[in-house]
């Protein structure tokens, strides 16, 4: 028999997940939203055979469980709703910072219920259910967190969530849990608040409406992530913020070096080194992350 999962939360990641679970795998799908239109939503698109506005129902229905909420709310509704797992049951996550999460399943998990926990590297500066799409997380990172030595830890049903990843196009990346937060601080959470910092210098003050109008792709590709959900973004960002001032401090020092390059006296040698050297990092990317097929069609 196929294992239901159960989805706390029915925006972007956990409406998308839903609909490529139900178009790429044999689990069932039930699902829940804040508002009983969204579930309504969800059901007649068959993204999910059951949706409730009341956790508690996916809980008791779900041999998996993924808390889909922004990470300081999957934290609180964790404890608060703890006490309803049972043994052989599975609990995982797509959250983008883990501290605040982890930190509540550790504290709270009854014995016997598994937690693993997994980050699809996938998203948009828009969000809920009415912008999700089955195929969001094709060709995608699809990061499964592996803590051997928590004891609700299972390597079973981490290889499990790695299939699972996989099922739906994702390509798999397993990284150790207590290194998480501080790679995606440099590579998630510091690039949408560096897009944010972009925007207020350039479009902030009386000036700001006119250089707006100027600019062009540059601009608008670099500030991208800058018209995301502040509310979530702020759980994201503030819940990892060691990680993000000590990603902010290493941009600080990359930015006195290249002030330093900019100054000398040598026709702008070094700084063409720089940029040359930023264009062999960034060319690589395509590969590093599985996209060269779509970067060689560009």
């Amino acid at each position: 028999m196929s294992k239901t999962v159960g989805i706390i939360g029915l925006g972007l990641l956990g409406g998308s997940l839903a609909l490529a679970l139900k178009a790429y795998t044999d689990y069932e799908v039930v699902g829940y939203a804040r508002r009983q239109e969204i579930c309504d939503m969800a059901l007649a698109d068959k993204a999910v055979s059951k949706a409730w506005t009341n956790v508690d129902d996916v809980i008791r229905e779900s041999d998996i469980v993924v808390f889909a909420l922004p990470p300081e709310t999957n934290a609180k509704l964790f404890a608060e709703k703890a006490h309803l797992f049972t043994s052989g049951q599975i609990v995982t996550d797509v959250s983008s910072a883990k501290d605040d999460f982890v930190a509540s399943v550790y504290q709270h998990i009854p014995d016997g219920v598994i937690f693993v926990s997994t980050h699809p590297m996938a998203g948009s500066e828009k969000g809920g259910y009415e912008v999700a799409t089955k195929d969001l997380f094709l060709k995608m990172g699809w990061i499964v967190l592996d803590d051997p030595e928590a004891s609700c830890y299972d390597a079973a049903v981490a290889d499990e969530l790695a299939n699972m990843g996989q099922s739906i196009g994702s390509r798999i990346e397993r990284v150790q849990m207590k290194d998480h937060d501080a790679f995606l601080a440099m590579v998630s959470h510091m690039p949408h608040l560096m897009a944010s910092i972009m925007t207020v210098v350039a479009g902030g003050d009386e000036l700001g409406e006119l250089r707006m109008r100027l600019s062009a792709g540059g601009f608008r590709d670099s500030t991208r992530t800058a018209g995301g959900l502040p509310s979530m973004w702020k759980e994201i960002i503030f819940g990892n913020r060691k990680n993000v001032l000590e990603s902010l401090e290493l941009m600080e020092q990359e930015v006195n070096h290249v002030r330093q390059l900019l100054a000398r006296d040598d026709d702008g040698v070094a700084i063409e080194e720089y940029l040359g050297r930023a264009k062999q990092i960034r060319e690589r990317l395509p590969y590093l992350t599985g996209q060269v097929n779509d970067a060689n069609l560009e």
